[in-house]
């Protein structure tokens, strides 16, 4: 499980709650001047907003510090829907395009590679909404713990 503290934000029915963090630079752990400390610095430090699920025994408002927590397993699934599916279909759609392409004497091969890895991207896209994979209940953030 994966851990982080989180301040509430609002509270909905159901047992839906909005947390806010403060986004942190991917780094920032060390003292020397890079490129990623400096756009965290020029865009400023700004809040994320969550809706998270909550169990029923907690009574929370807003204002409330909660950890939040997320399994291995949904970070994963995430990151598989997030980067590796949309990645793999542009690359499908590409070579089918340019498989088709060859096959018509006088279509441009590369722009059928563009075409069909645009079709296979957004047809990636699309799949993960409409199946939505991502919003299984067992997938999404928790509030683990009130902290007092």
């Amino acid at each position: 499980m994966i851990e982080e503290e989180a301040v509430v934000a609002g509270v909905e029915a159901g047992g839906r709650v909005w947390v806010e963090k403060p986004r942190r630079s991917a780094c920032g752990s060390c003292a020397q001047p890079c490129g990623t400390a400096g756009i965290a610095e020029w865009f400023g430090q700004t809040t994320a907003r969550l809706a998270v699920l909550s169990p029923s025994d907690l009574e929370l408002r807003v204002g409330d510090r909660v950890v939040v927590g997320i399994t291995e397993e949904a970070l994963v699934m995430g990151s598989l829907g997030a980067y590796l599916l949309p990645l793999l279909g542009l690359l499908v759609g590409a070579v089918l395009g340019k498989t088709l392409a060859v096959g018509l004497a006088g279509f441009p091969a590369d722009a059928a590679a563009a075409v069909g890895g645009f079709a296979g991207l957004g047809g990636t896209i699309a799949f993960l909404r409409q199946a939505r994979v991502l919003s299984r209940r067992e997938l999404q953030p928790v509030v683990l713990r009130k902290i007092s």
